[in-house]
């Protein structure tokens, strides 16, 4: 029973001070993340402050409300405060492999990507390799299970962030988020933008060791969470690495989930429903 492994950490602080980050700029929007502690390190408000949010959201005179939006299609755009939650909560993992592996590519998956504006974020995050703290070079693979998201969030990032497409730094394309995305795996952070009604198997087998997932997991129009998931093994082995990933099985073991606190969020969908 896999909640018999689950940890249950306190919301942090910070996150007590959110919904009230609203700005009537861009840049006063990310001051008032920082100032919360929700972006507390320089390399996620760097990122955050290169990607416009008003590019990304239906209704420009909204773009700075600390507060989820529609994109339509039953999709929304998160608030401001839970994509900076997710930047520094998925910041770490990248860190330390930066650090273990200095010469090794990072690879990030976005499932449900919606707007595209978390893919342009981590792009930003990930453009280059910096050195301190040493961060390397990486790739953001974007997936959504809605063709027309997909559009609009390659649309939305050629608005001012194209430079990202042309250089390869993120892709967006059409994938299910319960079956992941093999071709980019093993990743060492996966965002997932929608709940799922249980814990996504095939997606957490993508995870590199050390890798980290933020997820949100509960019914839809229940209680649900978001937990962390952070691969601490390899037993039940890892998509991506080389051999049959047909015969890769899943092994509770080989992961720690931590339960961070409650959240409301459209639901996951698969296409085989």
């Amino acid at each position: 029973n896999k909640s018999n492994s689950i940890n249950s950490n306190p919301a942090p602080k910070s996150l007590m001070r959110a919904w009230m980050c609203h700005g009537r700029t861009h840049r006063e929007m990310v001051e008032k993340l920082a100032s919360a502690g929700i972006a507390r390190s320089p390399i996620c408000k760097e990122a955050l402050l290169k990607v416009d949010r008003k590019n990304y959201v239906l209704d420009p005179e909204f773009a700075y409300d600390d507060a989820p939006q529609p994109i339509g299609y039953r999709a929304t755009i998160s608030a401001p405060h839970m994509h900076a939650h997710v930047l520094e909560d998925l910041l770490p993992p990248l860190l330390q492999s930066s650090k273990h592996k200095p010469d090794k590519q990072l690879s990030i998956l976005d499932v449900g990507c919606g707007s595209g504006y978390l893919v342009s974020v981590f792009g930003r995050m990930v453009e280059k390799e910096r050195m301190e703290p040493k961060l390397n070079k990486g790739k953001v693979y974007g997936i959504d299970v809605i063709p027309q998201l997909v559009e609009m969030s390659r649309k939305n990032i050629l608005k001012e962030d194209g430079d990202l497409l042309e250089s390869d730094t993120v892709q967006v394309m059409v994938g299910d988020g319960w079956k992941g995305y093999p071709e980019g795996a093993p990743y060492n952070a996966i965002h997932v933008g929608a709940a799922a009604a249980t814990f996504p198997k095939n997606l957490m087998a993508q995870l590199a060791v050390g890798g980290v997932m933020v997820i949100p997991v509960g019914p839809d129009g229940g209680v649900q969470y978001l937990y962390r998931v952070e691969r601490v093994g390899d037993d039940g082995g890892v998509v991506g690495i080389g051999g049959d990933d047909s015969k890769i099985g899943f092994l509770e073991d080989d992961f720690k989930v931590y339960r961070v606190l409650g959240v409301r969020y459209v639901p996951l969908v698969r296409t085989d429903d």
